[in-house]
């Protein structure tokens, strides 16, 4: 969140009271904003958003075409394995 207001994400997190004691000691000031400043850069409509903050979505598309690969091709190998395995006994 460099050069951002982090609050939101700090919040979000939901860090310990230990984290809460160090930021004590890091916080350089608090900024005040007017009417016409620019929206601060990474943020995001939480409704859109929902959880963890991705308003696009993950690719889960993708994600679950490669467990299919790897599930598949795990398959496969055992299958050869065991085709070998009765190649060698005959």
């Amino acid at each position: 969140m460099g050069g951002q207001d982090a609050t939101e994400a700090f919040e979000d997190v939901g860090h310990s009271d230990e984290a809460r004691e160090i930021l004590d000691g890091l916080v350089v000031g608090n900024l005040k904003r007017v009417d016409g400043d620019p929206v601060p850069r990474g943020s995001t409509d939480k409704i859109a958003a929902g959880p963890g903050g991705n308003s696009k979505g993950p690719d889960t598309g993708m994600g679950i075409m490669l467990y299919a690969v790897l599930l598949v091709g795990g398959l496969v190998a055992f299958g050869a394995y065991q085709y070998m395995q009765g190649q060698e006994k005959k």
